[in-house]
């Protein structure tokens, strides 16, 4: 993968002060398309710094952009023991459960999302499609039995 000067600019500030700069530059290499050295980054320095905050979403971003929804669903679970309010850590378990087809459990986090952002529409519009009845098509609902029975047979 091919560095940018972003990326250059972040390496050599956390070569100088890594507990400071592992997350910023996780997030630049999940940006740039790197999830697996942003993952990488992230498990060294959260084993000595397990309450920084940044460092677990930026950590369960990247284990889901790499589509490891399970270890990013147990990364963001502890990232929500540490703020249980972070919009960005509840959208994401929001997805993932509906990625999953669970959509009683993704109406949950995106509801708890919306609680903490209220003006964002693309997690009210989720909300709100999670929240809708469900109609049955013609097709789907049950026939009654019309069978005729003969009478004197």
């Amino acid at each position: 993968m091919q560095s940018s000067p972003r990326i250059d600019e972040l390496r050599q500030k956390f070569h100088e002060n890594p507990r400071r700069y592992f997350a910023p530059l996780a997030n630049e290499y999940r940006k740039a398309g790197d999830p697996e050295q942003a993952i990488a980054i992230c498990r060294a320095h959260l084993a000595q710094q397990p309450a920084h905050m940044s460092g677990h979403v930026v950590y369960g971003q990247a284990l889901y952009d790499a589509r490891r929804t399970d270890e990013a669903r147990v990364v963001f679970e502890k990232a929500l023991a540490l703020d249980p309010d972070n919009v960005v850590v509840l959208r994401h378990l929001g997805d993932i459960a509906r990625q999953r087809g669970d959509s009683a459990e993704a109406r949950h986090w995106y509801k708890r999302a919306l609680d903490n952002e209220p003006y964002d529409a693309e997690i009210a519009a989720y909300v709100a499609e999670l929240t809708e009845p469900v109609t049955v098509t013609e097709a789907a609902k049950p026939q009654p039995n019309l069978e005729i029975e003969e009478v004197g047979a």
